[in-house]
C-alpha cells in the first residue's frame, strides 16, 4: 500500500499532553502489584512464550528485504536498499510513520569540522555510564561510520527541500561531557534564532522518497511471527493485515526488525524495568509494543540483559501527590534546568547539575518518590547562565550554533515564551507555587512546621554554598543559582516515560546473536529493539545519539544484508 499521509509533531506541547493521557489509558496501574511467585512465574513467561505457528495464510508475497517498523530506523534502512535498485517493503502497524526528532546525532559529518569531540573520551564516559556492561564495539562503529550516515542522510534529503544545520555549541565545562554533534533536520530555511517551524519532518521526507523510488509501504499491517528455515535463518515475515488475515513476507536478503521497543507493554515493562514507570506521571510510550523483540526472541534470539528505559526528569504531579502513568499528567520542560531540589522534608538531596534519568533517579530514592523544584525571580537570568543544550535549552545560545527553538512548539526561545507556554500554564492549574516570601512557600510546599523550617535552613545553607562554592554536593560554578530573590516558585516534579532501550544482542552489522554467540541468518535488529547501547539507561549528554545511532545501524543493516559496499 503506497499511501501518503498528514504530518503529525508528537513532540508539541499539547501533542505530549495528549500522548501522556493516551499511554495511560492503554496502561493501567501506576505501580506493580503484589503477586504470588507462581504469578509471578507465569506473568513473567507469557510474553516470552512463541505463540502457536500461524497456519492460515491469506497470500505470500516476495521481496528482496523486508524491513518491519517505519520509524528513525527502519526508513533509513528501507531507503539504503532501495536506493541501490532493491525490491523493498515496509510493514508497519500504525497508519503512519513514527515521529522523528529535532536533533540527529552524528561523529564527523561533513559539517563537523573542528567540533568533532575526543572520541576515546566519550567511549570511556560510556562505559562509566553505563557501569561497563555496555558493548563498546557498536559504540566504536558508531563512532566510526555515524559521519558517512549523517552525510547520506542530507544528500538524500536536500533535494527535497531539507536543510542540515549543524549544532556545535557546548558550554565550556573540563568538569562535564557535554559534546557537540548533532545536526537538526529543517524543512526549508534554518533561522539560527528560531523560530524553526519546518522541524521534525524529515522521516516524512524519507517516507515520500523511498515511495518516489518504488518502495513499498503497507500500513497497518503487524509483524507478528517470523518465518525460519530449517537451519534456523529467517527468510520472512508473517504479519496481519485487515485485522485477522495474514500475509507471508518472503525476504531474500533479510528482515531488519526495528518496532521501536515495548515501552507500550505494561507485562514486558514490569517484566524486564518494573521501577522505570513507578514514578511517572505521564508516558510517551504508545503504540511500541515490543513486537520486534518478541519475534527475534522465539526466533531464538538473546535478549539482552538489564533494565534500559529513558525517564526525563520532566514530569510533575498535583496536589495529591499521586504518581502513576495513568495520570496523563503535562510535562514542565524547566525541570530540566539544574535549580535547587528538596525532598518532601525540606532536604536537598543532590547536585541538581546532572543528566535527565540521574535527577529522577534521585528523586525516587526520596520519600514518596518525587522532588520540589525551587528556584526564584532571577530564573532567566539563571537559565542564560546554565547554558544547557539539547532538549532542555531553554535560552538561545549564539546564532548558528544551536537549534534554538523550543523543541516543544519550535517558537523562537525567549523568556516571553518561556513565559507564557511554560510557566504560566502551571500557575493557573496550580500545579507550579508562587509566593512573595520564602517563608509563605514553605507554607504552601510543606504543611508540617518541622519541614517549613527545614526548607528555609536548607535555602539559607544553599545560598552560601552557591556564593562560595558547592562543598556540600559539587555543581559547577556556573550551574549555581541562589534562591533570594522574590517572586518564589516551587513545583513537584517526577519522570515522564519516554521509551525502553535495552534490547536483543547484534554484533556490529545488527546482526542477531544467539545466547551462545553465533548468528541468526537474515535476521537484523535496530533501533530500540537492539540492545548494547544503553543497557541501563540513557546518558543523555550526547545530543540525538539515539536517532543517529538507530538510522545508522538501520544502513549498516541494509548494507551488510543486500551486500552493498
Amino acid at each position: 500500500m503506497k499511501t501518503s499521509i498528514s504530518r503529525r509533531d508528537l513532540f508539541k506541547f499539547g501533542g505530549v499532553a495528549a500522548i501522556g493521557a493516551a499511554g495511560a489509558a492503554s496502561l493501567a496501574g501506576c505501580a506493580p502489584k503484589q503477586a504470588s511467585e507462581d504469578e509471578k512465574e507465569t506473568k513473567a513467561a507469557s510474553w516470552r512464550d512463541a505463540p502457536e505457528p500461524i497456519a492460515d495464510i491469506a497470500e505470500t508475497v516476495d521481496y528482496d528485504l523486508v524491513v518491519v517498523g517505519a520509524g528513525n530506523a527502519g526508513l533509513m534502512g528501507a531507503m539504503t536498499a532501495q536506493q541501490q535498485g532493491f525490491k523493498v517493503v515496509i510493514i508497519e502497524k500504525g497508519q503512519q510513520v513514527a515521529s522523528a526528532r529535532e536533533a540527529v546525532g552524528a561523529i564527523g559529518s561533513r559539517h563537523a569540522g573542528e567540533h568533532t569531540p575526543d572520541i576515546p573520551m566519550l567511549m570511556n564516559h560510556v562505559r562509566k555510564t553505563q557501569t561497563g556492561d555496555v558493548n563498546m564495539a557498536l559504540w566504536r562503529t558508531w563512532c566510526d561510520k555515524s559521519g558517512e550516515f549523517m552525510d547520506w542522510l542530507e544528500d538524500t534529503e536536500t533535494p527535497a527541500g531539507m536543510t542540515f544545520p549543524f549544532e556545535w555549541h557546548a558550554p565550556d565545562d573540563p568538569e562535564a561531557y557535554y559534546p557537540a554533534m548533532c545536526t537538526n533536520p529543517v524543512m526549508g530555511d534554518f533561522n539560527p534564532q528560531g523560530p524553526n517551524y519546518g522541524a521534525y519532518q524529515h522521516l516524512e521526507v524519507m517516507r515520500d522518497l523511498f515511495l518516489e523510488a518504488g518502495g513499498t509501504i503497507d500500513f497497518l499491517t503487524t509483524g507478528e511471527q517470523l518465518v525460519q528455515d530449517e537451519s534456523g535463518k529467517v527468510t520472512g515475515v508473517l504479519a496481519r493485515f485487515n485485522k485477522d488475515q495474514y500475509r507471508q513476507y518472503n525476504a531474500a536478503k533479510g528482515v531488519i526488525v526495528c518496532t521501536g521497543g515495548y515501552g507500550a507493554n505494561r507485562e514486558m515493562v514490569e517484566d524486564l524495568c518494573p521501577d522505570a514507570l513507578k514514578y511517572c506521571t505521564s508516558t510517551a510510550a504508545t503504540t511500541e509494543s515490543g513486537d520486534g523483540i518478541r519475534m527475534a526472541l522465539w526466533a531464538g534470539a538473546y535478549l539482552e540483559e538489564g533494565a534500559g528505559a529513558m525517564v526525563w526528569n520532566r514530569g510533575i504531579t498535583d496536589d495529591t501527590e499521586q504518581i502513576g502513568p495513568d495520570m496523563g499528567m503535562p510535562l514542565f520542560l524547566p525541570a530540566s534546568q539544574p535549580f535547587l531540589r528538596v525532598n518532601v522534608h525540606g532536604e536537598r538531596f543532590m547536585n541538581e547539575d546532572s543528566t535527565y534519568p540521574e535527577i529522577y533517579a534521585q528523586g525516587t530514592r526520596q520519600p514518596k518518590g518525587f522532588s520540589w523544584q525551587v528556584f526564584d525571580g532571577t530564573y532567566w537570568e539563571d537559565i542564560q547562565r546554565f547554558d544547557t543544550g539539547g532538549c532542555s535549552r531553554l535560552a538561545p545560545a549564539p546564532d548558528g550554533s544551536a537549534f534554538n527553538a523550543d523543541v516543544y512548539d519550535l517558537e523562537a526561545m525567549s523568556k516571553d515564551h518561556l513565559d507564557s507556554f511554560w510557566m504560566q500554564p502551571r500557575l493557573d492549574d496550580g500545579t507550579l507555587k508562587k509566593c512573595d516570601t520564602l517563608e509563605e512557600l514553605a507554607k504552601t510546599m510543606f504543611s508540617d512546621e518541622a519541614d517549613q523550617k527545614a526548607f528555609l535552613a536548607t535555602v539559607e545553607r544553599y545560598n552560601e554554598v552557591m556564593a562560595s562554592g558547592d562543598v556540600d554536593y559539587g555543581k559547577a560554578a556556573y550551574r549555581c543559582s541562589t534562591v533570594d530573590t522574590a517572586p518564589f516558585y516551587a513545583i513537584r516534579t517526577t519522570g515522564n516515560f519516554l521509551v525502553t532501550i535495552n534490547g536483543i544482542v547484534t554484533d556490529t552489522d545488527s546482526r542477531a546473536l544467539r545466547q551462545d554467540g553465533t548468528v541468526i541468518e537474515g535476521l537484523y535488529v535496530c533501533g530500540n529493539d537492539q540492545g548494547g547501547f544503553y543497557p541501563h539507561g540513557y546518558p543523555s549528554e550526547f545530543t540525538g545519539v539515539n536517532a543517529g545511532r538507530c538510522g545508522c545501524f538501520a544502513r549498516i543493516a541494509a548494507k551488510h544484508a543486500c551486500g552493498i559496499a
